[in-house]
């Protein structure tokens, strides 16, 4: 996440992620699957604005358009303790007044959110938000906890959000919680297509078995960090997404499309990201990723086509 900071107000960009690979292994007793996933942010950023309040409370909203209206996927996210961003603060409130004192954290955050991840889309936008929203909450309330107390924090809210606390690309494992980064000294160029529907978690992994051999992550790690083009592709994996796509037609259908148009256009791999909807390729340079982002916006203009590339970790304290 990039970070401008002030006295009373923090504002940060948090980005997205994308699932090179992504397995699942046994089902824990907890109901959520053991998984192994490589997970890598990417320039795609929700823009949060933390400024201290006078008194306590805590309090969202989410930025407008120039006309007044919330974009399309700012719609229907809740402002209130529904939302992780205030779970988060709620979370980093009540352990520092457990731990250190009632004292601690008597002033309020009002939080501005520019909604810019697709939602609902496997890009781990959410758990970015509410990553930054430990972050700020850290440093708003002068706390000094280092990463790994936020880490601690963090695997209570969410599967995904200890990642965004180390971000570059990282091997996950656990319910996504155990983050072990790994070192990809070059940007890779990423085009993200988001369908106009959204697919619920909870309902794909409702629908998942695990296989008797899994797949392994090590291949695939090799290729990230030589940036292999000849492997790349060949390794990336989401076992997520054979269950994805019989959940219906609509899905498989514009999935196949999708693959059709990334293989045309000089694409390394493509598949879906984490749990869907959205779908991205793998590109060998940024030229080629750019004109493919433009072909593919002309011939699918239903879709949302966003031209990125995955960011190199910088460490946060």
């Amino acid at each position: 996440m990039i970070i401008h900071a002030r006295k009373n107000q923090i504002e940060i960009a948090a980005p997205a992620k994308v699932n090179l690979f992504l397995e699942l292994h046994a089902r824990r007793d907890d109901g959520y699957h053991d998984i192994e996933t490589v997970m890598s942010s990417v320039s795609i950023f929700d823009f949060l604005r933390f400024t201290r309040r006078e008194d306590s409370n805590l309090m969202l909203s989410i930025g407008l358009t120039k006309h007044g209206n919330l974009p399309r996927e700012q719609d229907g996210i809740p402002c209130d303790k529904r939302n992780l961003i205030i779970r988060a603060l709620e979370l980093v409130r009540a352990t520092a007044r457990k731990e250190l004192g009632p004292e601690y954290c008597e002033t309020g955050i009002n939080v501005h959110l520019q909604k810019n991840i697709p939602s609902a889309a496997g890009l781990g936008g959410a758990s970015s938000d509410a990553a930054a929203a430990l972050v700020a909450g850290n440093r708003l309330w002068n706390l000094r906890w280092p990463i790994t107390k936020l880490a601690s924090l963090a695997s209570q809210l969410g599967s995904d959000i200890t990642f965004f606390l180390f971000e570059g690309t990282a091997i996950c494992r656990g319910r996504g919680e155990q983050v072990q980064p790994i070192i990809v000294p070059v940007q890779i160029p990423i085009v993200v297509a988001k369908p106009p529907f959204s697919l619920s978690t909870a309902e794909v992994f409702g629908k998942v078995s695990v296989v008797d051999s899994p797949n392994d992550c090590a291949g695939l790690v090799q290729s990230v960090q030589r940036f292999d083009p000849k492997s790349l592709g060949d390794r990336m994996f989401n076992r997520l997404q054979q269950f994805v796509e019989p959940l219906s037609p609509a899905i498989a259908g514009l999935f196949d499309v999708l693959r059709f148009e990334f293989a045309r256009l000089n694409c390394l791999g493509h598949q879906m990201s984490g749990s869907g909807s959205s779908y991205f390729g793998v590109f060998s340079n940024v030229r080629i990723a750019r004109q493919a982002a433009r072909r593919l916006s002309a011939r699918l203009p239903h879709v949302r086509i966003i031209s990125s590339q995955t960011l190199i970790r910088i460490a946060t304290s």
